[in-house]
Parts: structure tokens; C-alpha cells; sequence
């Protein structure tokens, strides 16, 4: 199993259903967007912690086929 970490692009984010999308310019197209996976995210108090849109991010992506992407936090709950 292989690991992809990348740095992505925040396209979409909605803190009411915790949905992000992102674009991840080294490895697709600019108009090609990913879901985040929602394994290891949770709501606060009813809100989703997520990145503004435009900001970047790492994600990473279980194999080559990228149907989980996942978000890297390196400070849990600061976004």
C-alpha cells in the first residue's frame, strides 16, 4: 500500500455538513475536485470544523485511485 500526501486547494467547505472539496493542482487537472473523507471528522456542538475555501491544506489518499482523501491536521480544531 502506498501513501499520497499532497498539497491541496480547498475549493468548497460547509462547517453545517462538514463537506470540503479540494483541488490538488500536482496531481489533477484545475477544474478536477475530491471529496474529503468524513472517517476520523466530527461535528462541535453542531458546527464542522473546516478549512476556508482557498486556503491549502495536506491531504492524503490511501492509493492511486483517490476515492478516500483524507485531511492532515497538524493543529486539530485550528482552521
Amino acid at each position: 500500500m502506498s501513501t499520497n500526501l499532497h498539497r491541496a486547494i480547498v475549493s468548497y467547505s460547509n462547517s453545517s455538513t462538514g463537506e470540503i472539496k479540494v483541488r490538488i493542482p500536482a496531481k489533477f487537472d484545475s477544474d478536477s475536485t475530491l471529496s474529503i473523507s468524513y472517517i476520523s471528522r466530527n461535528s462541535i456542538n453542531g458546527s464542522w470544523p473546516v478549512p476556508a475555501i482557498g486556503s491549502q491544506i495536506v491531504v492524503a489518499s490511501d492509493d492511486d485511485t483517490y476515492a478516500n482523501v483524507f485531511w492532515l491536521q497538524t493543529q486539530p480544531g485550528a482552521v
